[in-house]
């Protein structure tokens, strides 16, 4: 039985089914029967409903499919005579039903792209591509089902892989393709820039089968012969005209009755291709002798392109006298043209120009014995008609064909509708659009409000590569003036959408800027080719049933003006709504850490370099995966953290929380990943911690994976109640984050806002008051500081150096006594003495405090800070001091008159690793202990170490009268009371500052 994401793809995508005939019933709860019906086609494929709310599906009054009794009639054939298009035969005009035989019937599949977050479904429609060439491979790779001692897979792998690489092939058709070469083709970079027919788990090629790639975007079918026997059918766009690729494996000699099973096969298949609209290609192993099966072929009217461009070659694709694994394999011994490429190309839009075998050299230092496959692979190359309109007349104009010398590195990248390239309105136009979208466009938590340029755009994993690209050509053009002046429509078939017109000064500055653009990204093309005007710039702000009701409703417009001087490059993870990743400027007048003080923050605080980037993407690959593994379906993986706000830096951790179905116990689930990374990365997992964690180290990155049970990532932000509270406190951290960015949009940029958090780290970490554990703030603290003091910013003292001032001006002068909180119901907040020192609230019920551990001492430090940097800020803006002046590492061994030194050791590494974190967990307990004594404790913040030891380091201010042997008492009270096991410990007290050495020096502090 299908599911019900596989039966809808199929009623869509077939040509022959009227998708409009089809209706969805699903469960809701409002409902009166508990169920709700729509149309098929109205059904939202990233919608809040999930998947398996779907209960049935019908045909008119027929149920075709139903989960519950396990009714599919779409996969047996069974499909009422109402769910086929019908047809009018010319010469007669009678009207018949398509309907095919059962035994072919072919069902959708998913394709694959990679993305940020891994191999994912591609859920975009397949958008048109025009190209001069196309470049097909095919190769039989040979399985290791059999002979498995003798074939060296091991070697052959690599050698296939790098084969494939070789052909730069545009689509590349693969037969006994193995889970072991999935794998091996997922993890290179240059298998990217595809499309592909398999998911990393590989299902589908088990023991062995066909895989389809294609550089250009695809809806896939296939048929199954037999149990591992099948076909798959591709389906792409190019110069206007559908091309369908068969891939086909058909019976070899081996089997009983071969060549009638072949014959059975590939009449199938043709009968299928003959169904669809466009050309055709079939490309695989044919197992075929000569030209036995030349009458289905001929006339059908497929063309064989080895024999039209090379008639008098043989072409043995598999050679026993050439190949030692043929010679292995081959039950006759006699070389034989297996396989084939064939078109059928009614219309003459493609010319064969060549075709070549590959792979036809043994693999280096195995003495001539091991080949690739025992297949030599097929390249061909076709030219597309470049004259004149199509025979459909979709393309009235010659197209417009990529030349690789003219476009960035990066076009063979297919595009996705995840991110895109847009012009943002600045802050003080925006209220009176968003007044309007809030109240008409169903977009609005989606999109930000913007102007398209390019979408969509490159996967985000390609953004920091497509800057370098960029920031030189948008350097050449100057900043414009744009006047949003009056609302106009586009009129779709049911509906109108409404947008706001940009009049550009200079006139064609914006058209100039997009093809810039687009002339950089030429596969990026979907705006300027929806419609026969090309690109139409413009600025959505609602949806009307019609033009006349939209002009009806909107609220009169008075023209607002701005100076582009930037673009932007967005992005959305999931079902998250689109985020700012990068700002590009024009004219090259800004350039982002330009100034002295943007060049001290990034070198103190620096930003991911792409390997970088690219390293933790391939961490989240890796734990993404697990979990889609141990759930069954891909999961909806959050960020938290610096990295969902995008100020990661290179000692940044990541924490992620993954959302899995409420029937499933969490617990379980994290036992479940942890079995599955076993041998790839350290874990630990910890279930009695506040919220359970698991804990991952990969590629020197650390991950914390939580967990979050609910229907999904949507639905649970509507309605948090619903959620336990375990689940609550992992994913709250998301929501919170995606508010600071929020609110933080209406006042200033993001971009502008995360250099101003980077500079504020940079600061709190030169200064030492950064870190929760001691007492002092943590990074989301921290963000909700810069957020809070965004909101005082005027719109003209926009330049990080300004931002930073007023950071230090307003906290210096804020009144701790009442709360810093974003919304409304975080000022509500009750702060309570003695524990709320520093009531920095967190925006959503219930709040918190996220500053609870500062105590009175870490508090006075850090307001000391808050008005050192008033005053140095004044100065430098004053031009009396430098920006170093303010980033100045402070010298704890002279903030404090005597030094309090916890020290650890353990032989164990693993053991003394462990009673630090015990150590740093529990030390503000102690820091409150010794302030009940009277005494001002100034923590140095981290734990340093060195071989088998480590240390902890408190200053202290005591009374003249006090008595050290009091404070060294209750040290040893604090750490006796610890859970460290077999580790051993000492206090000590230094009351000489020469005989301590600052936290960051080099001298061996131990002896």
């Amino acid at each position: 039985m299908a599911t019900s994401r596989e039966v809808y793809h199929r009623i869509i995508w077939d040509v022959r089914l009227k998708s409009s005939a089809f209706v969805v019933g699903y469960q809701e709860r409002l409902a009166s029967t508990g169920i709700r019906e729509k149309p098929l086609t109205q059904w939202a494929t990233d919608g809040d409903i999930p998947w398996h709310r779907i209960r049935y599906i019908r045909c008119q009054d027929v149920v075709v499919w139903d989960r519950e009794q396990h009714l599919d009639l779409i996969s047996s054939g069974e499909l009422p005579a109402a769910a086929w298009k019908s047809e009018t035969r010319e010469n007669t005009g009678e009207k018949v039903i398509t309907v095919l035989d059962s035994t072919a019937i072919f069902t959708p599949r998913p394709v694959y792209k990679y993305d940020i977050q891994g191999w994912q479904i591609n859920t975009q429609k397949a958008a048109a591509i025009n190209l001069e060439t196309l470049t097909i491979a095919s190769f039989n790779v040979l399985c290791d089902l059999y002979d498995k001692e003798k074939i060296a897979t091991e070697k052959r792998l690599p050698a296939i892989v790098e084969q494939l690489r070789q052909c730069n092939a545009d689509i590349i058709a693969i037969q006994e393709a193995t889970p072991a070469l999935v794998e091996l083709l997922l993890s290179q970079t240059w298998v990217r820039n595809y499309y592909i027919s398999e998911s990393s788990t590989a299902e589908k090629v088990r023991p062995y089968g066909n895989l389809l790639l294609s550089r250009l975007p695809f809806t896939l079918v296939e048929h199954q012969f037999s149990g591992h026997k099948r076909v798959l059918v591709g389906s792409c766009e190019i110069n206007g005209q559908l091309l369908h690729i068969a891939v086909v494996h058909l019976t070899s000699d081996y089997a009983q009755n071969a060549l009638e099973k072949r014959q059975h096969q590939l009449s199938t298949i043709v009968a299928y291709l003959q169904t669809l609209p466009g050309n055709s290609l079939i490309a695989g192993d044919f197992n075929t002798r000569g030209n036995e099966q030349e009458e289905i072929l001929m006339g059908a009217g497929y063309i064989d392109i080895w024999q039209q461009l090379h008639p008098d070659a043989a072409g043995y694709t598999f050679d026993p006298q050439r190949n030692a694994l043929a010679a292995l394999m081959s039950l006759t011994g006699i070389p034989v043209r297996l396989d084939r490429i064939l078109l059928l190309n009614p219309n003459h839009d493609w010319q064969a120009q060549s075709i070549n075998l590959f792979a036809c050299e043994p693999i280096a230092d195995t003495e001539g014995k091991i080949y690739p496959s025992d297949h030599f692979g097929l390249r061909a190359v076709l030219r597309a008609k470049t004259q004149g309109e199509t025979e459909t007349g979709l393309s009235t104009q010659k197209p417009v064909f990529l030349n690789p010398s003219d476009v960035s590195p990066l076009s063979t990248v297919r595009p996705v509708y995840q991110s895109a390239v847009v012009v943002i309105p600045p802050d003080n136009v925006l209220p009176a659009i968003q007044a309007i979208r809030e109240r008409y466009d169903a977009r609005v938590e989606r999109w930000m409000a913007h102007i398209n340029l390019l979408y969509g755009f490159l996967p985000e994993s390609y953004f920091a590569e497509a800057v370098e690209i960029i920031a030189p050509a948008l350097a050449q053009l100057q900043p414009f003036q744009i006047t949003l002046t009056d609302f106009q429509t586009f009129t779709h078939r049911k509906s109108s959408t409404a947008w706001l017109r940009p009049v550009v000064q200079p006139e064609n500055a914006l058209h100039e800027l997009q093809k810039v653009l687009q002339n950089l990204f030429p596969q990026c093309n979907e705006q300027s080719s929806k419609t026969k005007a090309g690109f139409t710039p413009h600025l959505s702000v609602g949806q009307f049933p019609s033009p006349e009701a939209a002009l009806a409703e909107l609220p009169q417009w008075h023209p607002v003006s701005f100076t582009v001087d930037s673009i932007a490059l967005i992005s959305r993870r999931g079902d998250e709504p689109f985020v700012v990743r990068h700002i590009i400027y024009l004219g090259g007048s800004r350039v982002t850490h330009s100034s002295e003080l943007g060049k001290l923050v990034n070198n103190l605080e620096p930003e991911l370099t792409p390997a970088q980037q690219l390293q933790r993407d391939t961490v989240l690959e890796v734990v993404t995966q697990a979990c889609a593994e141990c759930l069954g379906f891909q999961p909806s993986l959050q960020l938290l953290g610096s990295a969902r706000l995008g100020v990661q830096s290179p000692d940044s951790d990541l924490d992620a929380v993954c959302v899995i179905p409420t029937y499933l116990s969490g617990e379980a689930f994290l036992v479940s990943v942890q079995e599955r990374l076993q041998g790839l990365c350290q874990t630990q997992l910890v279930l009695d911690a506040r919220v359970p964690v698991l804990r991952l180290q990969l590629e020197g990155i650390s991950l914390d994976l939580l967990y979050a049970r609910a229907e999904n990532y949507q639905l649970a932000r509507k309605n948090p109640q619903n959620l336990d509270p375990i689940s609550l406190k992992a994913i709250v951290g998301c929501w919170e984050a995606d508010l600071i960015a929020e609110v933080v949009s209406k006042y200033v940029s993001l971009d502008t806002f995360r250099q101003l958090l980077r500079a504020v780290r940079a600061w709190a970490k030169a200064r030492d008051i950064y870190g929760n554990a001691w007492g002092f703030l943590g990074g989301f603290s921290w963000a909700l500081l810069c957020a809070f003091c965004c909101k005082f910013d005027k719109k003209s003292e926009l330049s990080l150096e300004k931002l930073l001032a007023n950071f230090f001006q307003i906290l210096h002068h804020h009144d701790w006594q009442q709360v810093v909180a974003l919304t409304n119901v975080g000022r509500q907040y009750q702060v309570q003495s003695p524990r709320d020192w520093l009531p920095v609230v967190t925006s959503i019920e219930p709040c918190q405090n996220t500053a609870r551990n500062v105590t009175r001492s870490t508090a006075q430090i850090m307001q000391s800070e808050f008005a050192r940097g008033a005053t140095l800020t004044e100065q430098i803006l004053a031009g009396e001091q430098k920006w170093t002046a303010l980033f100045e590492p402070i010298e704890l061994n002279q903030e404090s008159e005597i030094f309090l030194i916890l020290k650890v050791s353990n032989q164990d590494e693993h053991e003394l690793e462990k009673s630090c974190g015990i150590l740093a967990g529990y030390i503000i307990g102690l820091i409150i202990q010794l302030e009940q004594l009277g005494i001002f404790v100034r923590p140095w913040t981290g734990i340093q170490k060195m071989q088998n030891t480590a240390r902890l380091v408190l200053g202290l201010h005591l009374a003249a009268d006090y008595q050290s042997t009091t404070v060294e008492q209750l040290a040893r009270d604090f750490l006796s009371q610890l859970n460290f096991q077999n580790t051993s410990f000492e206090v000590m007290i230094f009351h000489d500052s020469s005989l301590i050495t600052d936290k960051n020096s080099s001298m061996n502090w131990m002896l």
